[in-house]
């Protein structure tokens, strides 16, 4: 067995305005939601205190579970994202011995941004969701880590087979858009999906190509599958104010700060966590590890794969809620070329016959000056097919839409990128949404520890799940609760 002895902490320093429109990931679907708190991170309620004495014990309850000798710590925080990382940041500031184990050989988890092309391409998250009062923009300011608005409203607009449609059909389909999403919900009902009830009170959404770019870029990019949202819940949840901003040098200058000083021991995948009466200990693939309390702070994939065998058994109300709360498949592409042949806009729009898949690009040259790329996306069952699909196979098909466009002498890109979330075994997918099944309270269900063992994520989150605010959220929440 390898050795128990600390490895050396990560992260010892940080790395190196337009409308507010329906584009804004999460804002169309609740217009008006004014910016909530941070007091949505307090501490442990009576409830979640009754909650933890009445949680089963396992059969070695009355004495400790951790082998002779093994290190022990305050807490344990499973998983170096960002909720878990200012868990351990405020742990630490409270005054513990904290120790964050990750199983990837790199911190930030969802958050991963590639420098290899020249260009910062996020893989993962890339835009603070409201920039006033959100947590994030504080955190970026530390990090001296920049952002830029990008305007929502600067399109150039695409029909399948190359046709430019007006910005004036695009924005007119836009408030049809708002319209929809503010007045569907009045048809949905329990078990029924978004897509069952559009189908059924609006079918032109569903075969109208530019309609359907709303529902795709608008909806299914910023919840989940269609086919699997809930028509109740799809707009729950609260907005900060402000723009919506990318970070145009690379999201990975967050947790970069939040890992100073930190002791956070890369490639140790947890395989178990044993809760005792006393303590609780965390067998990694590189030894165990003993704690007071323990935070679990993986993405909702792997809760949902088991790749975690918790000793004694989860609650039933945590595993009915990660049976329940849907995990959206979401992939992102860049393209870099030699030279620039788009339109000088911020966005492009094309309205393929294949929904969910290359239908809007972002230029990058909007961001960072010069460097001749473009950022795509796929969604649901659209990203978990090119997933299967070589380098090669997805540039074809990106090169056919770009064709369509700008006509067939578009040259080769140099190069590309691409994020693969769902084959990604520490990740299984991109981030949480209120599926068909899922019920406000099974958020909540994490609020409450089992025994030792605490929650955080953005799938934690009542308020903000799916975003990265909503993850440093549930980190404080996580934090203040054993602190």
């Amino acid at each position: 067995m390898a050795s128990d002895q600390p490895t050396p902490p990560v992260g010892s320093s940080a790395r190196p305005a337009p409308r507010s429109t329906p584009l804004d990931r999460r804002t169309v679907l609740r217009l008006g939601a004014t910016a909530a708190s941070l007091g949505v991170a307090g501490c442990s309620t009576e409830a979640d205190r009754r909650t933890r004495s009445m949680t089963p014990r396992s059969s070695t309850a009355g004495r400790s579970t951790a082998p002779p000798g093994a290190v022990r710590f305050d807490t344990v925080v499973i998983g170096a994202g960002v909720a878990g990382l200012t868990a351990a940041r405020d742990l630490q500031a409270a005054g513990q011995t904290v120790a964050v184990v990750e199983a990837a050989d790199r911190i930030g988890g969802r958050v991963r941004t590639d420098r290899s092309l020249g260009v910062p391409f996020d893989l993962g998250a890339s835009w603070i969701h409201g920039v006033d009062g959100n947590p994030i923009t504080k955190l970026a300011a530390t990090a001296k880590a920049p952002h830029a608005p990008l305007d929502f409203d600067d399109v150039a607009v695409f029909d399948h087979g190359g046709a430019r449609r007006s910005t004036a059909d695009f924005t007119k389909v836009s408030s049809q858009y708002e319209t929809l999403v503010d007045e569907l919900a009045d048809h949905g009902s329990a078990g029924a999906s978004f897509q069952d009830v559009v189908t059924k009170q609006e079918p032109d959404w569903m075969t109208d190509r530019l309609k359907q770019f709303f529902l795709s870029t608008y909806l299914t990019f910023d919840t989940g599958d269609l086919d699997q949202l809930s028509s109740t819940l799809y707009d729950e949840g609260e907005e900060f104010g402000g723009d919506e901003e990318v970070m145009s040098d690379g999201y990975d200058h967050i947790p970069a700060l939040l890992a100073e000083g930190l002791d956070v021991r890369l490639n140790q995948p947890v395989l178990r966590v044993e809760q005792g009466d006393n303590d609780v200990v965390v067998h990694t693939t590189a030894g165990t590890l003993t704690a007071t309390n323990v935070v679990v702070a993986v993405p909702l994939g792997v809760l949902k794969a088991n790749a975690i065998v918790f000793q004694p058994p989860l609650p039933e109300r945590l595993r009915t809620a990660i049976d329940s709360i849907g995990f959206s498949a979401v992939d992102k592409f860049l393209f870099v070329w030699p030279e620039t042949f788009w339109d000088e806009v911020d966005f492009l729009v094309y309205t393929a016959e294949v929904r969910d898949v290359f239908n809007w690009f972002v230029n990058i040259d909007r961001l960072r000056p010069d460097t001749h790329a473009l950022m795509t996306f796929a969604y649901a069952n659209e990203a978990r097919r090119l997933e299967a699909m070589t380098d090669a196979e997805v540039t074809a098909l990106a090169m056919t839409h770009l064709r369509d466009m700008y006509g067939p002498d578009v040259p080769e890109p140099n190069a590309m990128r691409r994020s693969t979330w769902v084959n990604d075994p520490l990740a299984r997918g991109a981030y949480s949404f209120a599926s068909v099944t899922t019920k406000m309270a099974h958020f909540d269900a994490f609020s409450s520890p089992a025994g030792h063992v605490h929650f955080a994520g953005e799938h934690t989150s009542r308020d903000y799940f799916s975003t990265v605010h909503g993850a440093y959220l549930s980190g404080v929440r996580a934090a203040e609760a054993i602190a």
